[in-house]
């Protein structure tokens, strides 16, 4: 799962002004800083790039790097 963190930190740095210090890090306002709109757009890019829906992660709590591999591994298992 180290390189789907790291390609969901890329995607992360695409759209931030600042870098993910810790996967743990919310990626909203009160932690890296993306906008609502940015927000949507890194979870959409995800969802393109690993098959796995990740979208809904705006729904409740903070959304991670770390709450999104852990919902692209999920979907992974059978």
């Amino acid at each position: 799962m180290t390189d789907v963190a790291a390609t969901v930190r890329e995607i992360v740095a695409k759209h931030a002004s600042s870098s993910v210090g810790d996967d743990a890090t919310p990626l909203g306002g009160e932690g890296v800083g993306l906008d609502s709109i940015a927000l949507a757009e890194v979870l959409l890019e995800c969802e393109g790039r690993f098959g796995a829906e990740v979208a809904d992660l705006l729904d409740g709590g903070a959304v991670t790097v770390q709450r999104i591999v852990e919902r692209i591994g999920a979907a992974a298992r059978p």
